[in-house]
Formats: C-alpha cells, structure tokens, sequence
C-alpha cells in the first residue's frame, strides 16, 4: 500500500513540473482570412407552359325581349305558344281594334276633302294671276287667295300627317317577332283585353329569347381578368352533358371590377345552332391561360419564407442578393415564381442556409455540383 501510494504522488509532482511552450502571435496579425461560403446555384427557367383555369359560369339568352303591343282591343289571334320557334316578321298574334280601324277611315276622308280644297284653290290662284295683271281683280284679292292655297296645302299636310299615325297605329295591332327565337314566355290568350296606350311591366304578351347562341357570363378576379382578350378561346362543360366539352370564345368584359366582390363581369359565346343547351345552365369554364411576363420554374428548395414573404437567395457580383418573388402554382419538384427581378442567366442559391445575409460575399460551386 504504502509503495502504491509512492507512485502516484511521483507521477503528480512530474506532471507540475513540465511546462508547455506555445510559439509567439507576431503582435497584429490575425491569422489567414476565413474562406468564403461555397453555395449551389440553378438558373431559373422561363416558364413556357400555360396554366389551366377553371370558374364557374352560367348560361345566358344572346337576346331576350318582352314583346308588347301599341294597340288597344281584344286578342283576335295567338299563333304561338311557349317552346316554339319564331323567325324575325312572323306574326305572334292579331289585335282586333276596331276603333283604330274607323279612325283610319275617317282620317282617309278628311285627307280626301283637305286634298280637294287645296287642288281648287290652287286652280283659283292660277286664273287670278291673269286677271290681276288685266286689272281685273286687285292686287289685295289675289294676296288672299294666294294666302289661301297655303292655308289649304298647309291643312293637307295635317291630315295626311294625322293619317300616316293611325296607320302605324293600325299595324300595331299586328303584333311581330323582332328576331329569330325561341317562345319562352306567354303571357296571353285569345279573347284576352290588352291595353296598347298604357302598357305596364306585367302587360307584356311574349317573351322571346335567342338562343342559337349563347352567353356564358362569369365573374373573374383581377390576376385572370387582366390577362383576358377578346377573342380568346375557352372550354365549357356541363355536369348534365358527360364527355362533352363546348367551344367558346370571350366577347367582352366589363372593365370594371365590382367594389363588393372585387370581380370582373366576362361574357363568352357560345354556338348554339341546333338548341342543345338551354339558357340558365350553369358549368365549368376553361382557360387556358400563358404565363405571365417575368414567371419562372424554380426549385421548390431555392425558395425562402420570411416575415410572409416569398424570397430566392441570388448571387450577384459573388455577393448575396435576395429577389422578392410572388409563389405559384406548386409543381413538385419545381415551384412557379413571378418577379421583375428575376433573369435567365441570375444564378439562385439551392438550399440556402438561414445565416446568408445580404450583401455576404460567396463562392459559386462548379455547376455538376449543383446537380
């Protein structure tokens, strides 16, 4: 025991009383430099592929009308009823007006006497001129007949004017499809008064909708709706028509973004010549929509986070420099970013560590590393 003991306290008191000897710092020299952070890069790529958009649309007549009549009386005739098709001067239904038709005849009659009294003062003034140049009449005379054959032309014009009104009037009670359409609505019956003079909201007779084409109206957000042009084609399916897809094309937009929704009114057409689909059918509508200026695919790994804002950690002049993106549509492996920032030739950091700060200096890696 007491030799084991020996030992340790030798090999202590070796211990204290070695010393290390560390070679001299030369006074201001901070060693070597610290090496620059090495970073993968990608280039982004243009995005080239248009990007499908879908918005829920409904159907719409191309041209709907309620059809009145100007004519007072009893309905003599309906020729027409709900579902039937009409081309444009057809007649919808007959007014039986009586009292229009004998204001027509007494009107012609007045016509008839306002023409022969103006045709036999015009004869008088015509024999006047003679006789006033013979003396035999005086100047004052023939002013007044002269005066008379006016007053009479003018009474003429009056009943023929007076004549033409009942005339349209007595048309009226003729009543005519504006255009070719469909009979959506009816809302008469022979033997049923209709007023002409005094026409309401609820005295219509017809409603007649145009339906071999159709309007498809949506309502599109600002970021579809700037990127729409008329004539652009479109795609429309149907719940309630299975495996059919309808061309259409956009014909106008509102221009206006509604303050409530914040929404774009879009109208597209559709042909409809055979009278498949109805008006008040309610689908899907496709677009298919081209990138927008400046969009790139990225790696999904290159694209940072911070504070709600999507970023890439790019390398300019060997020196880090963040680019503010706006994210799309993710892909996978790739993620779509839009930014005025961005270029094809602008390397972007893969993977970027948390630490990067602007403006820190780095190293690219040779591009087969990047892969």
């Amino acid at each position: 025991m007491k030799s084991t003991l020996f030992l340790r306290g030798a090999l202590v008191s070796a211990l204290f009383a070695t010393t290390v000897v560390l070679p001299a710092q030369p006074a201001g020299d901070s060693g070597p430099a610290p090496a620059r952070p090495v970073v993968r890069t990608v280039p982004p790529t243009p995005a080239s592929a248009s990007q499908s958009v879908e918005l829920p649309g409904r159907t719409e007549a191309y041209e709907s009308v309620l059809v009145f009549t100007r004519a007072t009386g009893m309905v003599k005739e309906r020729r027409f009823d709900i579902g039937d098709q009409v081309r444009a001067g057809d007649i919808l239904a007959v007014i039986d007006a009586p009292e229009v038709d004998r204001s027509v005849d007494a009107a012609r009659a007045t016509v008839e006497q306002a023409a022969a009294r103006a045709q036999s003062a015009r004869r008088l003034s015509e024999r006047s001129a003679s006789l006033v140049t013979d003396r035999a009449i005086s100047q004052e005379d023939y002013d007044q007949r002269l005066a008379t054959t006016a007053e009479l032309d003018a009474a003429l014009r009056v009943a023929e004017a007076s004549l033409a009104r009942l005339e349209e009037q007595q048309k009226f009670a003729t009543v005519r499809a504006p255009f070719d359409a469909v009979v959506a609505g009816r809302n008469v019956d022979r033997g049923d008064r209709v007023r002409g003079d005094a026409a309401t909201s609820e005295g219509w007779l017809y409603l007649l909708v145009r339906l071999d084409t159709l309007r498809v109206t949506l309502n599109a957000g600002p970021d579809l709706a700037l990127r729409l042009k008329p004539e652009q084609a479109a795609t429309v399916r149907f719940g309630e028509f299975p495996g059919q897809a309808f061309p259409a094309k956009i014909a106008r937009t509102s221009r206006i973004f509604d303050p409530a929704s914040g929404t774009m009114r879009v109208e597209l057409v559709i042909e409809n010549k055979d009278l498949l689909l109805p008006a008040g059918l309610t689908g899907t509508v496709v677009f298919s929509i081209p990138p927008a200026p400046g969009t790139f695919l990225v790696p999904t790994n290159t694209l940072l986070v911070r504070n709600g804002q999507s970023s890439l950690a790019a390398v300019r002049d060997g020196k880090i420099a963040f680019v503010e993106v706006r994210a799309g549509r993710n892909l996978g492996p790739n993620v779509e970013v839009t930014s005025s920032g961005l270029t094809p030739d602008l390397p972007i950091v893969v993977n970027p560590n948390a630490l990067l700060r602007a403006g820190d200096p780095v190293d690219l890696a040779p591009r087969n590393a990047a892969k």
